[in-house]
């Protein structure tokens, strides 16, 4: 199918679907089913759906607001939930706008796909490390609450003929803003009251922004494989590596990065973007990479790690505790930690980590 067609298979007709909207209700309640306002929600969702899907298809769907809260792991973000009705939908337009978008990622765009999660972005980036001398490590400044408004639904229009559809993205993307907090930038010597009049960002929490973070930076990756001929690269959200055996060069591809990101309002983070010799380890996605060799954990990571268990043990959380260790344990055992987890099983703490 031509990308023509592709845009008339995203119809509002498809999202409302009975079909849709039950396998969308049933993905956004797994891991959540033992919270009351999911399962209140869930003893009704037959009405609750048709509702749904009659604003849908009426053209009234209006989203809801809202809940603010701050999270410190990894590194302090503040994440904006949206109610579980609103979940439900970002699910049924996943399902249907996903595919379409996903198609023309390339195959080193990571994050948010079937098989293509965190640890398919490791073994790519451990492959990446032993064919190349030098990397140039980029972070974009701000990713999601800098995506401009007006570019995204100007992609997304290219990739969706119903204009429905179109319109339920409108409201979904205009239903959050950046505030004043995070200043704008202006660019191409606008005044700043015009950056700051240009709505922007994306709610950090959302499913529908996970994929449209994706799909905003897609451009930069065709760019890079297809325009610039620099296929040694890996990106998995806004964090993504080149590979090159010459450091003038990836300084040189630095700069041309850059100007990219300034076409889609973008900057990149100057403090996390630099150029490394592999030699000297690689971070990426919680691991430090070295060349012929397994990655070892960021200390960063197991600090972590270890506040997080020490707060859940003062408070008396053993199961959650014993929770969080076997995550951290499958987490770990990819790299070269076998010391380090031996060393976690023999803790006098994992006694108690069996209490109910």
């Amino acid at each position: 199918m031509n990308n023509r067609q592709l845009a008339r298979t995203c119809t509002i007709e498809k999202v409302a679907s009975w079909e849709n909207l039950f396998a969308a209700a049933a993905k956004a309640r797994r891991g959540k089913s033992r919270r009351p306002d999911v399962e209140d929600w869930w003893m009704r969702r037959e009405s609750e759906l048709s509702a749904i899907r009659s604003e849908l298809l009426s053209g009234r769907y209006e989203p809801g607001g809202y809940r603010f809260f701050e999270i410190r792991e990894p590194k302090r973000r503040m994440i904006a939930a949206a109610p579980f009705r609103d979940r439900v939908l970002h699910h049924a337009l996943c399902n249907i706008l996903g595919p379409v978008l996903e198609r023309q990622f390339i195959a080193r765009s990571f994050s948010c796909q079937v098989g293509k999660g965190t640890t398919a972005a490791r073994e790519c980036c451990r492959q990446l490390v032993n064919h190349h001398r030098y990397v140039l490590k980029c972070d974009i400044r701000k990713f999601f609450p800098s995506i401009d408004h007006q570019i995204l639904l100007a992609m997304l229009d290219r990739k969706v003929a119903c204009r429905a559809m179109r319109e339920l993205i409108r409201r979904i993307v205009g239903s959050f803003q950046t505030g004043r907090e995070l200043p704008a930038i202006p660019f191409d010597g606008e005044d700043r009251v015009v950056a700051e009049a240009r709505p922007r960002g994306l709610p950090i929490g959302n499913l529908t922004s996970q994929l449209w973070g994706n799909f905003y930076l897609d451009r930069l990756d065709h760019c890079l494989t297809e325009g610039w001929r620099h296929g040694a690269m890996l990106r998995y959200t806004d964090d993504f590596l080149i590979f090159d055996d010459d450091a003038s060069t990836l300084q040189t591809v630095k700069h041309a990065v850059a100007a990219k990101l300034g076409q889609l309002r973008l900057q990149l983070a100057e403090t996390k973007s630099r150029v490394l010799a592999v030699r000297e380890g690689v971070p990426f996605c919680g691991f430090q990479f070295f060349p012929g060799l397994r990655p070892r954990v960021l200390g960063a990571t197991k600090r972590r790690f270890e506040e997080r268990r020490e707060r859940l043990v003062k408070r008396r959380a053993f199961r959650l505790v014993s929770e969080t260790v076997f995550a951290w344990y499958q987490f770990s055992r990819e790299g070269n930690t076998t010391g380090l987890r031996q060393a976690y099983m023999r803790q006098p703490w994992r006694r108690k980590t069996s209490c109910p």
